[in-house]
């Protein structure tokens, strides 16, 4: 009997690889397979207002209950959020990590990419890549003998090589978003769409989370006239600045159209 795929799932941040991965991570699960998340960061500068042990407990939380929801395991490294770099502690660090969990397979975040954690992740995965092998480096833990096949998921900025439909997952994404209560009910609505939800009861928070699911409810061809693209993949409402962007470049299309 063969052993299961073993699959390794390597973010910035304790939230980016079940928000980019939920979908595939699903389909391993239920195919068997087993499924290990990695953040490179405790995340402990992604709150408007909480800070310190206080923050680092609550994403902490949150990643297992969304790790838990999907089938897979978390593990949370002990690098500060919007300092990271591709230091010779970092990679050494998540060498040990790839090594003793032995993947197929690992998914990542690409080197070129908005955010610095991001491009940094991506860059120690693949300075990893090579050295994995390579016994005097890190030699308290046991190099591997193949290396695992490493992809990055998708994102905005590049086609991908391949996709698949991912409609099936919107649901899922929406648990797991809600699984993240301090960033999708908090954090992310008062930094990206300028919307402070303090003093709203955690339905209100769950419904205003919905209502951005629910961009699509009109006519989908109108719709996708103005929003061509998204920055994620798996939803339909564009951030503010590719709002304006979008809106700005239509305006300017249609003029020149019509000139």
């Amino acid at each position: 009997m063969s052993e299961p795929l073993r699959a390794m799932m390597i973010g910035a941040h304790p939230d980016d690889v079940d928000i980019c991965t939920c979908g595939i991570t699903k389909r391993l699960v239920s195919k068997g397979c087993i499924v290990r998340f990695v953040s490179m960061t405790t995340g402990n500068a992604g709150h408007q207002t909480m800070r310190g042990e206080e923050l680092i407990k609550t994403r902490a939380a949150e990643a297992q209950k969304s790790a838990a929801y999907l089938g897979a395991t978390y593990e949370i490294l002990p690098f500060d959020d919007g300092r990271l770099t591709p230091s010779l502690e970092a990679r050494e660090t998540l060498m040990r990590t790839i090594r003793n969990f032995k993947p197929d397979v690992i998914f990542t975040n690409r080197v070129c990419d908005y955010h610095p954690d991001h491009r940094a992740t991506g860059q120690l995965v693949q300075d990893c890549s090579y050295l994995m092998g390579v016994p005097a480096i890190c030699p308290d833990t046991p190099v591997l003998r193949k290396t695992p096949t490493i992809l990055y998921w998708a994102d905005g900025f590049t086609d991908p090589d391949f996709a698949r439909p991912a409609d099936d997952d919107r649901e899922t994404l929406f648990h797991v978003e809600c699984c993240h209560a301090s960033q999708f009910l908090d954090w992310l609505p008062w930094a990206d769409d300028h919307v402070d939800l303090a003093g709203k009861t955690h339905e209100e928070r769950v419904e205003y989370l919905r209502s951005t699911f629910n961009w699509d409810r009109g006519d989908v061809d109108t719709l996708n006239s103005y929003f061509g693209y998204t920055i994620h993949n798996l939803r339909g409402k564009p951030t503010n600045s590719e709002f304006i962007a979008m809106i700005s470049d239509k305006i300017r299309l249609d003029k020149k159209r019509h000139a």
